[in-house]
């Protein structure tokens, strides 16, 4: 299954999206001073959201790290057609395209 530069951006944006309503969350359902006398303090909100902000900016390091070309697959592609066995039918194309399509809109 190939992903799409789209999916990916889609996917990081709610990843974003979800990481500010639980810290929006966080925020609102702090303890009034007389509750929090009663109760311990509880730091692992701030922990997990700043963890969960770590790991998505490895995830987004990662992300623009990647190669827009995959060198090795255009090499074993121009060997294939250099040597006349590259050989796809136009209706796996139109499939294809027709696919990615649907699956960027779904997204």
């Amino acid at each position: 299954m190939k992903i799409s530069d789209n999916q990916i951006e889609k996917v990081l944006q709610s990843y974003v999206k979800q990481l500010a309503e639980a810290q929006k969350e966080a925020a609102s359902s702090q303890a009034s001073p007389k509750e929090a006398e009663g109760k311990k303090n509880e730091p692992a909100d701030t922990v997990t959201i700043a963890e969960k902000s770590r790991e998505l900016a490895k995830a987004m390091d990662a992300y623009k790290k990647l190669p827009n070309v995959r060198e090795e697959k255009v090499k074993e592609v121009k060997d294939l057609i250099d040597s006349g066995n590259y050989d796809v039918s136009s209706s796996e194309i139109a499939e294809k395209m027709i696919y990615r399509s649907i699956i960027d809109k779904l997204v």
